[in-house]
Formats: C-alpha cells, structure tokens, sequence
C-alpha cells in the first residue's frame, strides 16, 4: 500500500514542499495521540484565555497549537507560521519557502463530549507575502480525528485520504477522493435561521419541502458544529456544508477565516470535483486583507452549491 512519503514523491519533484506537508501530518500524528490521552492527563476543558477572535481557548487549542508550533520549526523550509490561536504571524526560518496557514483545532467545544475534530493548514510560497488568494496555495489539507485518524491532502492534482495505522505511518485509503455532484443532505446551523438571508433561506425551504416540493426528492440535514468533521462527511459521500453570511455575521464579513479554513477546504473540495462560493464569488478567488478575514462559506457537491448561486442570483 502507498505511504504518504511515497504520495509525496509521486506527486511533486519539490522535496521541501512534501517536507512542509511531512511536517503538518507529524504534528497530526502528535495531536491525536494527545487527544486520546487528554481525559486521563486531565487537559480537558477551557484554558482561562480568548484567542485573537475573542474565543475562549480549550486547554488542548493551546497544546495543539504548540505541537504544530515545534514541528514547523524544525523545518528550515517553513518561513512563516499564521495561526488562529496567535495575533500575529510567527517568523519562523528566514530562508525558508513557505508560509503555513493553521487551525490547529477546529470544532474544539467538541472536545468534552468525544466528537471528531480536527486540524486544518495551507501551505503558500513565503515570496508572495502573507494575504495571498486561495488559488495560490501550493498545497492544502486537514487530520480529523474521529474513530480512525485521517489525513487529506491535494497538492495540485487530486485530493487524497490517509488513515494513521498502528505504526504511526499515514497509508493512503483513498487514491482520489471525489464528491458526488448531487446530494440528498444538507449541513447548517438551523438555529440562527433567524439571521439568514434570503437566498439561504429559500434554499433550505426548497430543500426540505421534500418529494412534494419542486426538486422532487427528501433531503437530510446533518450538523457536527466541527468544520472538518461535517467536510469530511462531504467529501466522502457528498451533500454541502453552509455557514453563510447573516445578518449577525455581515458586520465582521462572515464566521470562518479566509486563510486556515475556508481556502484549504475549497481547495480539498475543487479537487475532488466539488465547488465553493461565498454565495457570490469562488471562495479561492477572493482577495484577502487581513490574516484573520473572515468570508461566507458554502462548499460541497457541485449541483448543491450551484444551487445556492442561483438563488443569490435572484437577487
């Protein structure tokens, strides 16, 4: 079977940059074993601080952060670090080629009650500065942890899924993920229904009006709260995933962050035939302006998110 060193070499002649995702998959390896251990060593819980977005941190936010805060540097290749957890950019190697983009934990506030979570990164050419396109990224991926460990990872080609075995070596599972083009399920957070806007709101009616509405047929809604769990759920059987602007949200551009989350799922998503849209424009090509932006999100299968383009489209 095909070990992600071996992926890595198929898939880029450039060894520093199969290093900076080598990297990234070591420091997922660390955390998982951490999170398997965190009820006993007593690392569960809140950690008596707020991040930069004004989130109070978990305990294992912190930990996380700090694994991949001593994996990166020992790479010479990583020129800089962008982290939710930290304010600024870290300078890392002043010689080094990349830039790597974070969330060390994603869903978090799922840690307390064993819900998979997970870790998200970009990896982006150190020349091009800090505020860089999506579609710039040399490579992407995320580590959720649920029952088994997995690694997704797409460089330039297809996306593709590892799973941590016994060993601690990530096996390639899946050569070249793809997303169904139409789906049956749906992810949102139903509870702020109130704040939508229209477009969202006429896509959900639509969608559960079910076999007596006008598409014909049931849909389900699924929603884990953790970002990399309810992607992967997509990824591997498709649906799309929604957390679009509201009208508590439109203040502050969105909820999720341009760089660490939303670029490096639209660009796991795209290569594996999905799509992704802020609801008006491809989420890869929005410009970004600062290293904590936050966009709109919805990603997903392809004839899902078109769908929800038609009704922004309505105006």
């Amino acid at each position: 079977m095909t070990d992600l060193k071996e992926w890595l070499s198929a898939q880029t002649t450039d060894e520093a940059l199969g290093g900076a995702i080598e990297s990234m998959a070591a420091a997922g390896a660390e955390i998982a074993r951490v999170l398997r251990e965190a009820p006993i060593a007593g690392q569960t819980g809140l950690a008596g601080s707020d991040n930069v977005q004004g989130e109070a941190q978990k305990a294992l936010d912190v930990i996380s952060n700090d694994i991949v805060l001593n994996h990166l540097r020992e790479n010479p290749a990583i020129s800089i670090l962008i982290s939710e957890e930290l304010d600024e950019a870290v300078n890392m190697s002043s010689q080094g080629q990349f830039i790597v983009a974070t969330d060390p934990l994603d869903g978090s506030s799922n840690l307390d009650v064993n819900v998979t979570v997970g870790t998200i990164f970009s990896v982006l050419p150190a020349k091009g500065g800090l505020l860089q396109r999506g579609t710039e990224q040399l490579a992407a991926g995320y580590v959720a942890y649920g029952p088994a460990t997995s690694l997704v990872v797409r460089i330039k080609g297809e996306t593709s899924v590892f799973t941590l075995d016994a060993q601690g070596t990530w096996v390639q599972t899946v050569a070249a993920a793809r997303v169904p083009e139409a789906s049956g399920e749906f992810a949102i957070n139903t509870a702020r229904e109130r704040f939508w806007d229209a477009a969202t709101t006429g896509y959900v009616k639509e969608s559960v009006a079910g076999e007596t509405g006008a598409l014909g047929k049931r849909y389900n809604m699924r929603w884990v709260g953790s970002m990399v769990a309810d992607v992967h759920r997509i990824l591997m059987r498709g649906g799309i995933f929604l957390y679009p602007l509201d009208s508590e949200t439109i203040s502050r551009g969105g909820r999720l962050r341009l760089l660490y989350e939303a670029n490096p799922m639209a660009w796991l998503i795209e290569g594996a035939g999905g799509r992704s849209t802020t609801g008006t424009m491809r989420i890869l090509d929005v410009e970004p302006s600062d290293i904590h932006q936050r966009v709109p999100v919805i990603l997903g299968s392809a004839e899902e998110v078109k769908r929800v383009e038609d009704w922004y489209g309505r105006g």
